[in-house]
C-alpha cells in the first residue's frame, strides 16, 4: 500500500533484502502484541474495552514488547543465516504494513484535533471530526472516479497520474478515518458503546470503498490496467452517492450495538465478508471494461479510447484473479459466520434471509471458479457472470438488509 515511486535504489533499500525483512518480521510482533494484549491482559478483551487499553500505556508496552522481539528474532536468524536475508513474502507484505502504519499514524494526528469529550453530544454529532474526513474521502473517490473516465478519452495525458493518486489519497483518509471513527465511539456514555466501526450500513459502505479501490490499485500496479479504473471507481462513486444518502436520512451517527454484535467475531467476519465482497466489484469492473473493450473492437477498432484498455485476455484474467482473492475470503467469512451464529443464536444455520442469499452469492462464485478452471471458460460469457454476479452480491449486502427482515434485521434501516 504505498503511492510513490521509487528510485531503483530507494526501492532496493526500503522494500527489498534485510531493512524490508525486519520490517515485516516487527510487524508481526505488533499483531502478536495487540493479540496477547487482547488475551492476557487487563481483564481480556471487551468490546467497550480493548481500544482503550490498546492506546494505554499497557497497550504500547505489549505492542512496543512484540515489534522490538519481533525485528530482532529477525536479526539474529539473519546473523545466523546470513544467506536467508531476503523474503519474497516480506518484501510483498511489508508495504502492506507500512500503509496500515500510516493510517494509524494518521488517526492519532487527527485524535488532536477532536472536540473533547464535553463537547459532543449524543444527541447530536455534526461537530466530530470523522465527518469533515469523509466528506474529504467522498471528494477524492468521486475526483478520481472522474480522472479515470478521462483517461479514457486522453490515455496518454496526466489525469492518469492524478486518478491514481486521489484514489490513494481517498485509501488514506478513509483508512485513518474509520480508525477515528472508532476512537471516537469511545467519547459518549462514558466510553460504554465503543465499539469497532463495523456495524451498520452507513460503516461498512466506507469500508467496502476503501478495500475495493486498494484491490484495484494493486491489478494497476502490478498489471498497467488503468482503463479498468473507469469501471472500478464509478461503482465505488455510485456508493459514494448511496452513503451520502444514508447520512441524509440520519444514518451517520455513532450507535450502541445491539446485543449480537458485541462479540469479538463482529471484527474478524465482517471485514473479510467486505475483502470478497470488495473483490467481486473489482471482477465486475475488469468484466465491464472486458466488453466495452469487445464493442469497441468491433465498432471503433481506430478509435484513440481502445488504446486505453488493456488487452481481453489480461482483462479476462484481473476478472479471474479478483474472485480467486475474493472468493477464499467470502468462505472463511461465511465459516466464521456460522461460528458467530452458533454463539449468539445457538444455532450454525437457520436459512435466514442473509444466510440463504450469502450461500446463493457462494455457489455463484464457486461455479465461476469451477466453469474457469475445469473447463477452460473465458472470454464474454464469463465477463458478463461477473456483472451479473456482483448485482447478486449487492443484493446480499444491500438488498437483503434493507427490505428482508431475520436475525440480522440489525442491518436494516433504523
Amino acid at each position: 500500500m504505498t503511492t510513490t515511486i521509487q528510485s531503483p535504489a530507494m526501492a532496493s533499500l526500503w522494500f527489498q533484502g534485510k531493512v524490508a525483512l525486519v520490517r515485516y518480521w516487527a510487524y508481526l510482533g505488533l499483531l502478536t502484541g495487540a493479540t496477547g494484549l487482547a488475551l492476557f491482559g487487563g481483564d481480556g478483551y471487551t468490546e467497550s474495552g480493548y481500544l482503550p487499553m490498546l492506546i494505554s500505556m499497557q497497550g504500547v508496552i505489549w505492542l512496543g514488547t512484540g515489534a522490538v522481539l519481533g525485528g530482532a528474532l529477525c536479526v539474529v536468524y539473519s546473523i545466523i543465516r546470513p544467506e536467508q536475508g531476503r523474503s519474497v513474502l516480506a518484501e510483498r507484505l511489508v508495504s502492506w504494513g507500512d500503509g496500515i502504519l500510516l493510517m494509524v499514524v494518521m488517526m492519532a494526528i487527527f485524535t488532536l484535533f477532536e472536540p473533547s469529550a464535553s463537547a459532543v453530544s449524543y444527541e447530536d454529532q455534526s461537530n466530530l471530526l470523522s465527518i469533515k474526513l469523509i466528506m474529504a474521502m467522498n471528494m477524492a473517490f468521486l475526483f478520481s472516479a472522474i480522472c479515470y473516465i478521462l483517461l479514457l478519452f486522453a490515455p496518454d495525458s496526466f489525469v492518469g497520474r492524478m486518478a491514481n493518486i486521489t484514489a490513494w489519497l481517498g485509501v488514506y483518509i478513509g483508512g485513518s478515518m474509520l480508525l477515528l471513527r472508532w476512537y471516537e465511539s469511545y467519547l459518549f456514555m462514558d466510553g460504554s458503546i465503543g465499539h469497532a466501526p463495523v456495524s451498520n450500513l452507513y460503516e461498512v459502505f466506507m469500508l467496502l470503498f476503501c478495500m475495493m479501490t486498494i484491490i484495484y490499485l494493486q491489478w494497476e500496479k502490478r498489471y498497467q490496467a488503468q482503463a479498468m479504473g473507469a469501471f472500478v471507481l464509478s461503482l465505488v462513486a455510485a456508493g459514494v452517492f448511496f452513503e451520502i444518502w444514508l447520512a441524509s436520512v440520519g444514518q451517520a451517527d455513532i450507535k450502541p450495538l445491539v446485543p449480537a454484535l458485541q462479540s469479538y467475531w463482529m471484527k474478524i467476519h465482517v471485514p473479510l465478508n467486505f475483502v470478497g465482497y470488495s473483490a467481486f466489484g473489482v471482477a465486475c469492473g475488469a468484466g465491464m471494461a472486458y466488453l466495452v473493450r469487445e464493442w469497441l473492437e468491433v465498432h471503433k477498432p481506430n478509435g484513440t479510447m481502445l488504446r486505453a484498455f488493456p488487452s481481453l485476455e489480461q482483462l479476462d484474467e484481473l476478472a479471474y484473479k479478483s474472485v480467486a482473492v475474493g472468493f477464499p475470503a467470502f468462505t472463511l467469512a461465511t465459516i466464521l459466520g456460522a461460528a458467530w451464529a452458533a454463539e449468539a443464536w445457538g444455532g450454525y444455520w437457520s436459512w435466514d434471509p442473509k444466510e440463504t442469499w450469502a450461500l446463493i452469492v457462494w455457489l455463484v462464485y464457486a461455479a465461476y471458479l469451477h466453469v474457469r478452471v475445469q473447463h477452460g471458460w473465458e472470454g464474454r460469457t464469463l465477463a458478463w457472470w461477473t456483472v451479473s454476479g456482483f448485482l447478486v452480491t449487492v443484493f446480499c449486502f444491500l438488498g437483503v438488509n434493507m427490505y428482508l427482515s431475520g436475525l440480522h434485521s440489525y442491518g436494516q434501516l433504523s
